[in-house]
């Protein structure tokens, strides 16, 4: 039953197998009008609160509105339900909404739209969203062009290496024949000095062995005996002489060994790519995240205990949940931030050099934000390396810590903080009493906070006005946990007495969900996962976190 597009012949006509020009259309029958059939429709009572427009008005222009149910298909939005924001038929009115007494036809609804807030809102949403898409599409164009530069930049760079490679071979062969030549030069005066050597024996051998022919052969007998007994230790001494200079004499020949170079060197060098974010500024409507909040109307009601593990020796306040649910852990009384798994498998440590209390997740930017009271200051991690960030410094101790819009709320004694993610304090908001242990913001923007030393109290807001309101007119006693879920509903966790409570935005009761029969025991930090169906709950003096299953 969704609208069909508009059309620049006369409906009315049009179904009179005629063919006749539109000079109007009317949005509520979604139908063109001539002149005539504009007059008669002009007459008739139950159209009078019709809505017409000029033809000219729709010219190349989607104007589609869908009046269909998205629950029932065939059915027609009629009604708008303020107590559950939304439009609903009269199939909805019979199932979903019977006992609601906020319901109005929507035309009643409609009333005045154009100058409420919803629709300012609107209107700088989708500006703003256009003009981030614009944006993203012009840094996304002149992104290709960078990327067709660079594709020349590396190639010109290959080049440039190239010709460096060359000239360093060049010079690497210079000195390798340099190298060459001065072994040889070596290696010839070993050998020329050697064959001396050789030579000289050579004669002193020859010369005794000419002397031992000529006696042998013309000598007397005595004079024989005389020639061997003299020559006899000469060459004794020659031999021995000899001997030593054989042992030492090598053949020595030069050879080419090559480098692992070759191996080593299978390419110039790597193409690095580099990522970086397109810097597009642009903030999720607040419509759209109230919408995603109200999907979560159904609030848990059942609790079953997962399973528990120890955190070793650790005493665990805040508690951060990423969307796949691992849980980032801060440690009261030592220097380590606890990151792991649902089922307590530890899988990371990082070392932060101060015992933490508060954790507020960012997750869009990949940021955990972490209070450090002893010294006064707060420190992001990235959630995806663990690498953390600069220290920012705060006005005093810091407790609890919040989000708020493209701020950081942080909880002191007796007043919170507003500073940027840059640690410029904007605004303190006095709230008295003792040290702000926690704080969450709520769908208005307006920041509920707990204080455990202040034994019996009203849980409160503040708005970022600076107005103090309770929210209930019971007591709640030593808080010093606090969660809301942005439609009005709010957890908070009493650590004395070992509860969990909820304040409904339905009924306006309180209402404890979970003591210490469900195994609670000094609890200091809870949070709930993404889509709300884990509960993780510390049992501070234990070191122990309990994992519960919500429906």
């Amino acid at each position: 039953m969704a609208s069909k597009s508009p059309s620049k012949c006369c409906g009315i006509c049009s179904r009179r197998s005629r063919s006749t020009k539109a000079v109007k259309y009317c949005t509520d029958c979604e139908d063109g009008l001539c002149t005539e059939c504009l007059d008669f429709h002009g007459h008739i009572k139950s159209f009078d609160t019709h809505h017409i427009i000029g033809i000219d008005v729709i010219e190349g222009t989607s104007f589609i509105v869908n009046k269909s149910c998205k629950v029932h298909p065939d059915m027609v939005l009629e009604y708008f339900c303020s107590h559950h924001d939304t439009m609903c038929c009269q199939s909805c009115m019979g199932s979903d909404h019977r006992s609601c007494d906020k319901v109005l036809p929507i035309r009643v609804s409609a009333k005045g739209v154009k100058s409420s807030t919803m629709y300012e809102e609107m209107v700088k949403d989708v500006t703003l969203l256009n003009s981030a898409v614009n944006e993203l599409e012009d840094k996304k164009k002149r992104s290709i062009v960078r990327l067709k530069d660079s594709k020349k930049n590396v190639q010109q760079d290959g080049k440039n290496f190239k010709a460096l490679l060359l000239k360093r071979i060049e010079e690497i062969e210079a000195t390798f024949t340099s190298e060459i030549e001065a072994n040889h030069k070596d290696l010839s005066h070993e050998a020329n000095d050697n064959l001396e050597k050789i030579c000289d024996h050579r004669n002193k051998i020859q010369n005794i062995s000419e002397q031992f022919k000529s006696v042998s052969k013309y000598g007397s007998e005595s004079q024989i005996f005389i020639m061997i007994n003299n020559i006899k230790e000469e060459l004794n001494c020659s031999a021995n002489n000899f001997h030593k200079l054989l042992s030492s004499q090598k053949d020595a020949t030069l050879s080419f060994k090559e480098s692992n170079l070759l191996s080593v060197m299978k390419s110039f060098g790597s193409v690095d790519i580099k990522k970086a974010s397109l810097d597009v500024k642009y903030k999720p409507c607040k419509d759209q995240q109230a919408q995603f909040h109200q999907q979560q109307r159904k609030l848990p009601s059942k609790f079953q205990l997962d399973c528990k593990f120890k955190v070793p020796g650790a005493t665990i306040a805040g508690i951060g949940v990423t969307k796949d649910k691992r849980l980032f852990m801060c440690h009261r009384n030592g220097f380590d931030l606890f990151v792991m798994s649902e089922k307590g498998l530890q899988l990371a440590t990082v070392q932060m050099g101060e015992s933490q209390w508060g954790i507020a997740m960012e997750e869009d930017n990949n940021t955990a934000w972490v209070t450090l009271p002893d010294i006064k200051s707060i420190q992001t991690v990235d959630i995806a390396t663990m690498q953390k960030g600069p220290l920012i410094k705060v006005p005093e101790q810091c407790y609890g810590i919040a989000i708020i819009d493209d701020q950081i709320a942080v909880g002191g004694f007796g007043k919170i903080y507003i500073i940027n993610k840059t640690g410029d304090l904007k605004k303190t908001l006095d709230v008295g009493g003792t040290a702000v242990n926690s704080l969450s913001v709520g769908k208005k923007n307006q920041l509920y906070f707990v204080q455990a030393d202040i034994g019996n109290s009203k849980l409160k807001y503040i708005g970022l006005d600076g107005t103090v309101a309770s929210i209930s007119a019971e007591d709640t006693h030593d808080v010093i946990g606090v969660l809301s879920d942005r439609i009005g509903n709010v957890y908070f966790l009493e650590f004395r007495a070992s509860n969990i409570k909820l304040f409904s935005f339905e009924d306006k009761s309180m209402k404890t969900i979970l003591t210490s029969k469900d195994g609670l025991n000094d609890p200091r930090g809870f949070a709930f996962s993404k889509d709300w169906s884990k509960l993780f709950v510390s049992n501070y003096t234990a070191g122990e976190i309990l994992a519960f299953s919500c429906k």
